[in-house]
């Protein structure tokens, strides 16, 4: 329990619900919203494009929000030119090497900056970051008298919605972004071994944007990932969720996980609990949208989405024999392919209500100590138990198609969903 925090931090993945979790918090009286401080925009942000950012401004799925995204960053408007004071656009490339962030003196300013006027003014501060969870090791240091919440789901719930906006809306944004991250990376030995396992390939390998701002690193895969499949674009995808979630266990005071909140009331208000000990604030989430029954479309197939994160496993068994990652870690990317797999191949519905699931066999990577006391629905209980089923399955049929031909692994897979999902149906 950490008493009166100068600031909470939300380590939000893009696409993860992190906007309606902020959204909550911004709400309270004695709160300060800060709605992406290391957004690009900020280099550029002036008061029409400060006004004219909100929710309903692109098809965001975001709920309505009472003021623009960026409206706390008013006051820090420069006169003389477009731009937040003391932003650097560098600030908003994530870095994923484990080392200090460049310009992390000047970034501790800023973000210590922005506390201090909160603080001054008697309110907390609540961070919304979306770039920050490769450096999540650094700012967990560096603001240890901040509250440290990384928001997280699934990475094929979370591929889905960014994967829509591209397919149905032509925004190419939120499936180049891990490109350029992963570009902006790829020197790192942890990015290279990602990369190499997961078969990720990278435009033009002598290409650098070393001295080349986000933004155009960005526009240049915005195009790129219009050429290629789906399940080539989410194998980019997917290394990127794996790396910025390496350090989630260790670096963290909780993880919010949004897809156990859109499903259990239980889950919901056990957050509500644990949150309001660690940080004094009382945000409701009793606004969390129901997740939608109906299957989204992700660009590929259950079998095709089996092969990717078989591979991930396999990576992640052996990132852990060599001391890459520790356990905290596994479990996580685990429980979350898993859970993935199942959510691609049987639809959102699969980990939920199933009356029979036993509260003896629940487990999963949920910290049992945030629901003590305040019950259980059988959302949770079911999907705690299914997870555990997934995972007993993802090993069993790893270890099936490890002893099996490598020429007969597709087969393998393909017939594994077509038969399930037959008896689905």
């Amino acid at each position: 329990m950490k008493s009166q925090p100068k600031a909470v931090f939300l380590h939000t993945g893009y696409r993860t619900a992190g906007t309606w979790l902020w959204s909550c918090f911004r709400s309270l009286d004695q709160v300060t919203g800060y709605y992406e401080p290391l957004h690009e925009m900020l280099a550029k942000i002036d008061p029409t494009a400060l006004a004219k950012s909100t929710a309903d401004s692109w098809r965001s799925g975001h709920p309505t929000l009472e003021a623009p995204y960026f409206a706390e960053f008013a006051h820090l408007l420069r006169d003389d030119a477009p731009g937040i004071d003391g932003f650097d656009e560098r600030f908003s490339i994530d870095s994923l090497n484990g080392k200090t962030p460049e310009s992390a003196d000047r970034l501790a300013a800023y973000v210590n900056h922005l506390t201090r006027t909160a603080n001054e003014a008697g309110r907390v501060p609540v961070f919304k970051f979306c770039r920050s969870l490769g450096r999540l090791h650094w700012f967990h240091s560096t603001f240890p008298d901040a509250v440290h919440i990384v928001v997280m789901k699934n990475p094929i719930s979370q591929w889905q919605s960014c994967w829509e906006l591209l397919a149905k809306h032509d925004n190419a944004h939120f499936v180049a972004i891990p490109f350029a991250v992963l570009d902006m990376n790829r020197n790192a030995p942890m990015v290279k071994r990602v990369l190499e396992a997961l078969h990720v390939e990278l435009p033009d390998a002598s290409r650098t944007f070393k001295d080349t701002t986000l933004d155009q690193c960005v526009d240049f895969y915005k195009q790129h990932v219009k050429t290629i499949a789906p399940e080539t674009a989410y194998r980019a995808f997917l290394a990127h969720w794996l790396l910025t979630l390496q350090h989630a266990t260790a670096h963290s005071d909780a993880i919010f996980d949004c897809d156990l909140a859109a499903r259990s009331s239980a889950y919901a208000e056990a957050a509500e609990h644990w949150i309001a000990k660690m940080s004094g604030l009382e945000p409701s989430f009793g606004s969390m949208r129901q997740t939608s029954s109906k299957q989204r479309d992700c660009g590929f197939n259950a079998a095709q989405g089996l092969d990717i994160h078989l591979q991930a496993f396999d990576l992640a068994k052996a990132l852990t024999a060599d001391g890459a990652i520790d356990n905290g870690t596994l479990s996580l990317w685990a429980s979350k392919l898993a859970q993935a797999t199942q959510v691609l191949a049987f639809g959102p519905d699969v980990n939920w209500p199933q009356a029979n699931a036993p509260m003896h066999r629940a487990t999963r990577v949920v910290d049992i100590a945030l629901i003590d006391g305040i019950g259980m629905d059988g959302a949770m209980i079911s999907e705690l138990a299914a997870t555990r089923t997934a995972l007993n399955d993802a090993r069993s049929q790893l270890a099936k198609f490890k002893r099996a031909p490598l020429s007969r692994l597709k087969k393998k897979v393909r017939k594994l969903f077509t038969a399930k999902e037959n008896r689905a149906a």
